[in-house]
């Protein structure tokens, strides 16, 4: 039976994509698209890159800055679009302003109160600079359901998914067996496929109708689009018992 669902927070949570597409337009940079260009191709690669860079940053070979610049200006490339260093500044200021006014994807506040009422323990598990995480958490008024234990951020606790011991630390912290974890999020790379390498109930919240890595053919996983897909799946897991499902 599973005691905890842990959630991701970007693009899990919220939307990503609208923050980033009025940071696109607020940065003045509209001028650069064309009918065969849209916004979510872009979003798309850019986070491709931000998990090719991610481990790069963590082991020091980036900053922070850096990692933000390059997946900026290698996103646009991959669709044939010159974008300069200032221009992915100004791109980054104006994404971190709009996700100031973040707001939770439709249906999470319902899903998160119906967790609380079954008993199970809801936590955050994030990529991440502390501060800069805990604003979006805040912005979404995520504590009025999570509690600040369980909130797991890379940079507050040494250790960055996608590395399979990120979930097996929580695990411990949490005092639970693996089984009886469940993760749901957005990205196979970083969620779905360390996830279940540490022993827990992975879900993919594929909003984006994304591929698995063909590599990774032996990982087990539900999957769903939309958070209202979400409670049917939780509920038989959680009166079947973990893994049953999968």
């Amino acid at each position: 039976m599973i005691k905890a669902v842990f959630f991701d927070l970007d693009d899990t949570l919220y939307d990503q994509l609208l923050p980033f597409q009025l940071a696109v337009e607020h940065a003045k940079l509209n001028h650069v698209m064309t009918d065969r260009v849209m916004i979510e191709d872009i979003y798309k690669s850019i986070r491709r890159h931000s998990d090719r860079l991610w481990e790069h940053h963590v082991k020091g070979r980036m900053t922070l800055d850096q990692l933000r610049i390059e997946r900026t200006t290698a996103a646009f490339a991959d669709l044939g679009i010159t974008v300069s260093e200032v221009e992915a500044k100004r791109l980054q200021q104006q994404y971190e302003l709009e996700q100031s006014r973040l707001e939770l994807r439709t249906g999470v506040d319902q899903l998160l109160e119906h967790l609380l009422s079954l008993g199970i323990l809801i936590g955050v598990i994030t990529n991440g600079p502390v501060e800069h995480q805990m604003n979006k958490i805040r912005a979404l008024k995520l504590l009025t359901w999570v509690k600040d234990p369980f909130l797991y951020i890379s940079d507050g606790i040494g250790k960055a998914k996608p590395d399979p011991s990120v979930f097996q630390y929580v695990q411990q912290q949490t005092m639970l067996e693996p089984d009886q974890m469940v993760y749901i999020g957005d990205a196979w790379h970083n969620d779905i496929a360390p996830s279940f390498q540490a022993g827990w109930t992975p879900i993919w919240l594929n909003a984006r109708q994304q591929q698995p890595n063909p590599e990774d053919s032996h990982v087990k996983y539900l999957e769903c689009q939309t958070i209202i897909e979400l409670l049917p799946l939780l509920k038989r897991l959680k009166e079947a018992g973990a893994g049953c499902l999968l």
